[in-house]
């Protein structure tokens, strides 16, 4: 899958960005930014992240046999694919963006952000044609040093970019005495110092592409008695799974994008529709919420992907048993991390909002503290589906996360009315969403392994001891936050409280010397552990 073990501080990155714009373009900048933003992200992941699946996949299987040519005529017709794709996109979001902001969306105050989600799509393109093509070659060093400079340019110049639309907005708002303006422009801003990051990585990425290249058409050279593809041979093979990986990536991130179009589209149609406001809480939800628990769910999924590869090689070599240790140590992993960080989160969630934020507080607690449990959901059935398309199940999790996607969906838009926080009711639905996919990911686990999850050990035990700290951490931090302030009071309970909770499942003997001495704190645990006698 596209979120990778090694690049998980990287989106995390990208999601702690939005913590400084939210505070220069504010909520209202948040909500106009937010449809642009997610638009570029599903054109993205559903174009750009199949390309890099699929070119990495197809290029790396000829290059491991010594295919070379067949290789660069797969990277021939990646180059085609992305030219064509990327200038029909631009096209059509340049022709239809005032079609989508103003009838679609009833939001023309993202209409100028618009105009930048075309561009930043085709330059998405070629960037994730080029990472594709560093990881096909086996210059896997390369591409990530690539994408931690996408991610970094891009979320320096978004935050400059946000900063300088603030600036000429507010001498714009004062002409026209509308404060509304000035988020407009942020928001703008912030895309195209999107597109700037993204020429500046291009740039780079390109410019590695040419240095590797001069030593692939050497190996090519050496190359004898190889008969070369033809491009029909590749080229549908090639489409076909681009869309496929691309379509997977889209469906688990459209929760995301349906809440925020849904709730515009039923705020739009109420009698006392005020854009302002509904822009507010739109981005409350996106930059306060969406973040707090997106970086909760990545960091739970930290361990996922770097333990696929034994759980496939164990069921090639038809040793069921074995797959079925590692993929319930898999999730013991995740849970061990997922179920207090959750905890945590929603306890402190009073005091971490106005530490990280301005603006719509309220909400955003109210959010966290009823829908934090969404980043466990997500953990767990981000583990399961990424097994079960690892070991070819790739079609059956498409179905599968698409009809959970319509159902959350449903669910989420019946429920939006019976709240006074208009979220509440997406967020319950993405939270079905996850849950429907995870249960039958299980279902599908339980038929095909001998599953003993040990409920017990990775779950209850964890839940009870992480939900006693939680509680006197949100006691603790009740007291101490007007006296030493967010940041302090903060440090003070998270730290002490993940100690504690290690501490005890050490003595519960929840977890393993090997698996406590990598988790932070752990080797001192680890000797405090063989100290006491316990490992």
């Amino acid at each position: 899958m596209y979120n990778r073990d090694r690049l998980i501080i990287i989106l995390i990155s990208l999601f702690l960005f939005r913590i400084p714009i939210s505070h220069i373009i504010g909520d209202n900048g948040c909500g106009y930014l937010s449809c642009p933003l997610e638009f570029f992200w599903c054109l993205s992941l559903l174009f750009g992240a199949g390309l890099t699946i699929t070119l990495r996949g197809m290029m790396h299987d000829r290059v491991r046999r010594g295919q070379f040519s067949n290789a660069a005529q797969v990277f021939s017709f990646a180059k085609r694919y992305t030219l064509i794709c990327s200038v029909v996109l631009l096209v059509i979001c340049m022709l239809l963006y005032n079609l989508v902001c103003t009838k679609i969306l009833h939001d023309p105050g993202s209409r100028i952000g618009f105009l930048f989600v075309g561009p930043a799509v085709l330059m998405a393109m070629f960037i994730d044609l080029n990472i594709g093509y560093l990881n096909g070659t086996d210059n896997m060093n390369a591409a990530l040093m690539g994408e931690i400079i996408y991610a970094v340019s891009m979320g320096l110049c978004m935050v400059i970019g946000s900063m300088i639309g603030v600036h000429i907005g507010t001498g714009i708002s004062a002409l026209l005495k509308n404060d509304e303006v000035t988020a407009m422009y942020g928001a703008m801003g912030t895309m195209a110092g999107l597109c700037v990051g993204e020429i500046v990585a291009l740039i780079i990425l390109m410019a590695m592409t040419l240095v590797y290249q001069r030593s692939f058409r050497h190996m090519m050279r050496t190359e004898a008695g190889r008969r070369t593809e033809h491009m029909s041979d590749v080229s549908g093979r090639f489409v076909m799974g681009t869309l496929s990986d691309g379509l997977q990536e889209l469906i688990l991130h459209l929760p995301v994008l349906i809440p925020i179009v849904a709730f515009r589209l039923v705020s739009a149609r109420a009698e006392d529709f005020d854009p302002a406001v509904t822009g507010a809480s739109v981005g409350a939800f996106y930059s306060k919420y969406i973040v707090i628990t997106g970086v909760v769910a990545l960091l739970g999924v930290a361990s996922v992907q770097g333990a696929l590869k034994g759980i496939a090689a164990a069921v090639n070599d038809s040793d069921t048993q074995l797959a079925s240790d590692r993929i319930t140590r898999i999730f013991g992993k995740v849970t061990y991390f997922s179920i207090p960080a959750v905890i945590f989160t929603t306890m402190l969630a009073p005091v971490i909002v106005p530490t990280l934020y301005t603006g719509r507080i309220t909400s955003a607690i109210q959010l966290l503290s009823i829908g934090t449990a969404l980043a466990f959901i997500y953990a767990v059935d981000y583990c399961f589906m990424s097994v079960l398309i690892k070991l070819g199940y790739s079609r059956e999790m498409l179905v599968i996360s698409s009809g959970a996607l319509i159902i959350g969906s449903v669910a989420g838009m019946l429920l939006m009315s019976r709240y006074e926080n208009g979220f509440i009711g997406p967020v319950i639905g993405m939270m079905i969403c996850y849950a429907i996919t995870l249960i039958v990911c299980v279902v599908i686990l339980l038929r095909n392994f001998r599953m003993h999850f040990r409920m017990l050990q990775t779950v209850i035990i964890p839940l009870v001891v992480s939900g006693i700290i939680g509680v006197l951490i949100k006691l603790l931090s009740g007291v101490l936050y007007g006296a030493v302030g967010g940041i302090l009071t903060l440090i003070i309970c998270i730290i002490p409280a993940w100690f504690i909770y290690n501490l005890a499942c050490m003595f519960l003997h929840i977890v393993s010397a090997g698996a406590m001495s990598k988790k932070f704190l752990g080797p001192m645990l680890v000797r405090l552990g063989q100290n006491l006698g316990v490992y």
